[in-house]
C-alpha cells in the first residue's frame, strides 16, 4: 500500500546533488526512488552547477523553459534535467550564482536579520552562501510554477552550506515548510578532526569559544541561525542530536 503524506511537493537542497563529495551524496541517492514514488515530478533537487556534473542529464521539459527564463531575469544561470544515475531519475536544477550577488551585502543582511557573524568567513564560507541564496531563489520560482494554491510544500536543506538559502525561503515564501538537516555539526566535525573526544565532556564545551578556537566562527554562526529558524530541525543520528542540543541550545 502506498503511504499517504500531507505534503504534495518536496524540494531538496544540497551541495552534493549530482556532485559526489562525501556521504550526503549517498544519503540523497538512496532516497530518491522512494521520494519519486511519493511526490512524482513534484520532487525536485537543487544543487550547484559545477560545469561537469557527470550524473546529470539535461532534459527538454515544459517546466524547464519557464524556470530558465525566470532564473535569467534574476541574473542567475541554471541547467535543468534529471539525476539519471539515481533511482527514479528525479528532476534536478543545477544553479550558478554567476556573480549576481554582492557578497558583502548578502553577509550584512545575514547579520542584520539573523545575527550571523560572517566576519571571519573565507571563500569556503562565502561560496556556499552565494550558492544557497541562488538555490533559495530557484525554490521560489519552482513554487510559483509547479504548485497549486493550497498545496502543502516542504523544502529540505542539508548542512550549513545551504543555510542562507533556507533563511531566504523563510523570508520570501514563508508558506513553504522548511526542514534543516545536519549530518554532523560543523563544530563537532572540527573537534573530532583535532582528536578531541567531545562526548566525554560535552557539557564543558563553550560552543562560541570553541568555534573561534577552531576558526569556524562564521560557519558555526550560520548553522546556529539556520537551526533556530527552521520549521523542523533534524539530525541523522541520536549521537548527532546530542551534540546539536548542546552546541545550538
Amino acid at each position: 500500500m502506498k503511504e499517504k503524506y500531507s505534503a504534495e511537493c518536496l524540494f531538496e537542497v544540497s551541495w552534493e546533488v549530482c556532485n559526489k563529495v562525501g556521504g550526503i551524496h549517498t544519503v540523497l541517492k538512496t532516497k530518491t526512488g522512494h521520494a519519486v514514488d511519493c511526490f512524482g515530478d513534484k520532487y525536485v533537487l537543487i544543487g550547484p552547477d559545477l560545469g561537469n556534473n557527470p550524473e546529470f542529464k539535461e532534459t527538454d521539459e515544459e517546466l524547464w523553459n519557464e524556470v530558465r527564463n525566470r532564473v535569467k531575469d534574476k541574473n542567475l544561470s541554471c541547467r535543468c534535467g534529471r539525476w539519471w544515475a539515481a533511482p527514479g531519475a528525479p528532476r534536478v536544477v543545477l544553479v550558478n550564482h554567476n556573480g549576481a550577488y554582492h557578497a558583502d551585502k548578502l553577509l550584512f543582511e545575514l547579520w542584520q536579520e539573523h545575527g550571523v557573524d560572517s566576519m571571519a568567513g573565507g571563500w569556503d564560507y562565502i561560496e556556499p552562501v552565494l550558492f544557497s541564496t541562488a538555490a533559495g531563489e530557484v525554490i521560489e520560482i519552482l513554487y510559483e510554477r509547479l504548485t497549486r494554491k493550497g498545496e502543502t510544500v516542504v523544502a529540505q536543506f542539508h548542512e550549513w552550506m545551504t543555510g542562507a538559502g533556507m533563511l531566504l525561503v523563510n523570508k520570501r515564501v514563508p508558506e513553504i515548510a522548511t526542514v534543516f538537516t545536519t549530518h554532523a555539526t560543523m563544530l563537532g566535525r572540527s573537534l573530532a578532526g583535532s582528536g578531541i573526544d567531545i562526548y566525554s565532556n560535552i557539557e564543558d564545551i563553550s560552543p562560541m569559544e570553541m568555534a573561534a578556537k577552531m576558526n569556524i566562527t562564521a560557519k558555526h554562526s550560520l548553522e546556529t541561525a539556520t537551526v533556530r529558524e527552521a520549521d523542523c530541525f533534524t539530525t541523522v543520528s541520536g549521537i548527532t542530536a546530542r551534540e546539536a542540543a548542546h552546541f545550538f541550545g
